[in-house]
């Protein structure tokens, strides 16, 4: 629960500095207001959040920061930002080098050169420590083949939408994407959609689109109100929360959670299966309680649903409706009952 609220914290927490960076660009308080907006109720964000806790739930935060660091000219704050993104994840040393050096080019020599230092530094240093301690990171394949292109564009469309496609005002500054944009576009087929609406391989995109509606919703304010129009809508229609329309909160069915409560005093091991995770979810505080491999689980009747869409189990879930017959929970979400 700790670890939720953390999470949810770090992802919000990046629309007040985003809030901030706008106002830096020159942005009205109004203008830098819904562009901040615009990134909570954004599906990228709410698909971050709704993912596991993973390093790179701090990417929009620190990524946000680092910008408004540099727009101020503040080479400890930009460094300091630098260095926790470093620290979360290997792939950003190369993400840094790249806009360090854009810095550079463009900005300030200081902090450009500075940054793109203390990612080559990092850079060797996973290098060394890798080496030495014999470890290996998950490292997704990449070709020249566009793996289901169609979801890919719909995922950029849904990265954009919430800002009104505000960032396309930008021109050949668009090109600095480039590398974070190949990273998704050019993947082979992992263990799920690197491209989805919003997850921890997507955050450094996400973050660099928002950086992006913040300064241009800073030299061209119209596009404050459709943006605001455009996040509500993505929120009503494509976003992972309840504010979707057709979407229920999420349903506690008591019988089944107090079974869960009773594994975390289980003495043997206890191996959930992968469509039942919410239980896992409850009984996870027992070591002994594992949760089953994907790669053996994603066979058969395969996973749960992600939403609730059934009105009648959550009013039963809260004493005020009886059990539907024909509903059986599935890792926490309610779905109709198979038929024999």
């Amino acid at each position: 629960q700790t670890l939720l609220v953390l999470q949810v914290l770090a992802i919000a927490g990046g629309a007040v500095a985003l809030c901030a960076l706008a106002l830096a660009f020159g942005a009205s308080q109004r203008a830098a207001s819904i562009v901040a907006l615009a990134y909570v109720l954004s599906p990228s964000a709410q698909g971050i959040a709704y993912g596991n806790f993973l390093e790179n739930v701090f990417v929009p935060l620190f990524a946000i920061l680092a910008a408004l660091a540099a727009r101020k000219r503040s080479l400890p704050g930009t460094l300091l930002c630098a260095q926790v993104l470093l620290g979360l994840k290997e792939d950003e040393a190369l993400f840094l080098l790249w806009f360090g050096a854009a810095c550079a080019l463009w900005w300030d020599r200081r902090i450009g050169f500075a940054v793109c230092g203390l990612a080559v530094v990092n850079g060797f240093a996973f290098a060394i420590y890798e080496h030495v301690t014999g470890g290996h990171p998950s490292i997704p394949a990449y070709s020249w083949r566009i793996d289901d292109p169609v979801s890919k564009i719909s995922f950029f469309l849904a990265l954009a939408a919430p800002f009104a496609f505000a960032p396309l005002a930008l021109g050949r500054r668009m090109l600095l994407a480039l590398p974070l944009g190949a990273e998704l576009v050019f993947n082979r087929p992992w263990a799920y959609a690197i491209t989805r609406i919003g997850a921890h391989w997507t955050a450094p995109l996400f973050a660099l689109t928002a950086i992006g509606a913040a300064y241009a919703v800073a030299i061209r304010p119209r596009f404050a109100t459709p943006m605001l129009i455009l996040a509500i809508l993505c929120a009503l229609t494509i976003n992972d929360t309840v504010l979707k329309i057709g979407r229920w909160p999420y349903v506690v069915h008591w019988p089944s959670y107090a079974h869960a409560v009773a594994l975390r005093a289980y003495s043997r091991a206890v191996v959930v299966p992968r469509r039942d995770e919410g239980v896992y979810a409850v009984a996870a505080a027992n070591p002994r309680v594992a949760l089953a491999d994907w790669r053996l689980s994603n066979t058969g009747s395969g996973f749960c649903p992600a939403y609730n869409r059934d009105g009648a189990a959550f009013f039963a879930s809260l004493g005020l409706a009886p059990w539907p017959r024909d509903v059986r929970l599935c890792g926490g979400v309610p779905v109709p009952r198979p038929r024999i």
